[in-house]
């Protein structure tokens, strides 16, 4: 009941997103313009807040989970180009998607998901085991859709990527998320108070702006983006059977293998969509990703739950 209720509010949500586009209210220019918000403002707000409840009984546990997070997030870029080139994803779409493989909905949909099947303490663990996908989304992901962008304009020899343009407010969120934990740094409450607050509204307005992506995309946009298919079951159903399998190298503690699994289990990041927001072939793709990979998951998610005894 409580993971039927969950879903029942991301639902809502997206149907809401979708009425509004249909209604003219949500136009494109619109829907990037509050993507690239949650990009630059509400998703860094809400892994700063993220910290803020953190227990510190058993560090040991901590960074194992940490550990995990970082070895899996760097198995996970080179399994996602193996099977993009075994799919013979277009060069222009390669990027693209890999971080639909690599990058999950954990923030927007995981959070709740987790925390209404284990409690609040559940979204400290999956925050920890993803820390490294804050990092590595404002730094690679980025990174993928401009070159596979400069790929289909020809431009690739003339792309530029400066140290600089890495530096963003989700890596400098992510950083002081991670500094703020390990050296136990003292934060006034009215500190998390304020960055809570802004970040509370990221997965509503996630979940809206993915209906509005929904309202958008043709049945037939969507039948021709062909690659979107096979990656569904590798999205909803290998990658969190990895990182189940995984998880055991690292604890026997059933509970958080199911936090860390169910997580890894969500359907393709809305990051990915509001990241690869201005460039319109890329976008397309990723929007469609989502879109697909959300509707099945409200099925997936509850399979996956009952699976791991949830």
């Amino acid at each position: 009941m409580i993971i039927a209720t969950t879903m029942c509010k991301l639902l809502l949500a997206m149907l809401i997103g979708f009425y509004l586009s249909k209604k003219g209210i949500l136009t494109q220019e619109v829907n990037a313009k509050i993507s690239a918000m949650i990009v630059e403002i509400t998703c860094p707000c809400i892994i700063l807040n993220s910290i803020s409840n953190v227990p510190r009984d058993d560090p040991q546990m901590v960074l194992k989970i940490f550990l995990a997070g970082i070895i899996m997030y760097c198995i996970f870029p080179i399994l996602a180009r193996i099977i993009t080139k075994i799919m013979r994803v277009p060069a222009h779409l390669r990027g693209t998607y890999m971080c639909m493989f690599i990058f999950a909905n954990t923030t927007f949909m995981g959070y709740p998901v987790v925390q209404a099947l284990f409690g609040d303490s559940a979204i400290f663990y999956i925050t920890i085991f993803n820390m490294p996908f804050n990092v590595l989304f404002f730094t690679l992901a980025l990174y993928y859709f401009q070159k596979d962008a400069a790929i289909e304009s020809n431009t690739l020899e003339k792309m530029k990527v400066s140290p600089r343009s890495l530096i963003n407010n989700g890596i400098i969120a992510s950083v002081a998320a991670l500094v703020i934990y390990f050296t136990n740094l003292q934060l006034p409450d009215l500190f998390y108070s304020c960055v809570g607050f802004i970040g509370d509204i990221t997965t509503p307005l996630s979940m809206i702006i993915i209906g509005a992506s929904m309202a958008a995309a043709s049945l037939k946009e969507i039948k021709t983006e062909k690659g979107i298919w096979p990656m569904l079951p590798i999205r909803l159903g290998l990658m969190p059977l990895i990182v189940w399998v995984f998880m055991h190298l690292f604890t026997s503690d059933a509970t958080i293998i199911s936090i860390c699994t169910i997580g890894a289990g969500m359907p393709v990041a809305s990051l990915v969509a509001m990241g690869s927001a201005p460039y319109p072939r890329q976008n397309k793709a990723a929007s469609i990703g989502v879109v697909v990979s959300t509707l099945v998951s409200l099925v997936t998610i509850p399979v996956m739950a009952a699976l791991l005894g949830a």
